[in-house]
């Protein structure tokens, strides 16, 4: 198998939740340990948990999008019939489209209002941590686009 295949198959999105959340364990031990069994607790744990817990949501927010495994009632498909069923999830799409964009342009210009504020414990820019906003809103939107593109041509992958 060659290589863009191999990194095809490779979920990044996965592992990097994976990492988040096992990141975000260790580092609620390390508070959790430094702060009541030494006395002595570090600045800097609840800021990176803080970082990853930002991050997995926006990540898996994209990665379920990606998937089309984020929560719904399967009873308005079962009720509303097939072909009616694909046209509303495809208005929905749309909806979803509008609010991602507000969402890509709000997410900037928050970076640019925080761009200048560092975090108090290890004095990283609020935009970089912020900077998953715009990041998760564009690749969402380029998902739904896509979406929408394969159901109106009836091509795979689409509703």
């Amino acid at each position: 198998m060659n290589i863009p295949m191999r990194l095809k198959r490779i979920k990044y999105d996965i592992l990097f939740l994976q990492f988040s959340v096992i990141s975000f364990i260790v580092l609620s031990v390390l508070q959790v340990f430094t702060r009541y069994i030494l006395n002595a607790p570090l600045s800097w744990t609840e800021e990176v948990s803080t970082w990853f817990l930002i991050w997995m949501t926006y990540v898996g927010t994209y990665s379920l999008l990606y998937r089309d495994s984020h929560a719904r009632v399967e009873v308005v498909d079962e009720f509303l019939g097939e072909r009616i069923a694909r046209w509303v999830h495809t208005l929905w799409d749309f909806v979803i489209g509008v609010f991602l964009i507000v969402l890509a342009y709000a997410g900037i210009r928050l970076m640019d209002l925080v761009v200048y504020d560092k975090t108090p414990a290890l004095g990283v820019s609020y935009a970089v941590v912020l900077c998953i906003i715009p990041i998760a809103a564009i690749l969402m939107l380029i998902t739904i686009m896509i979406r929408i593109y394969r159901t109106l041509f009836n091509l795979a992958g689409g509703r």
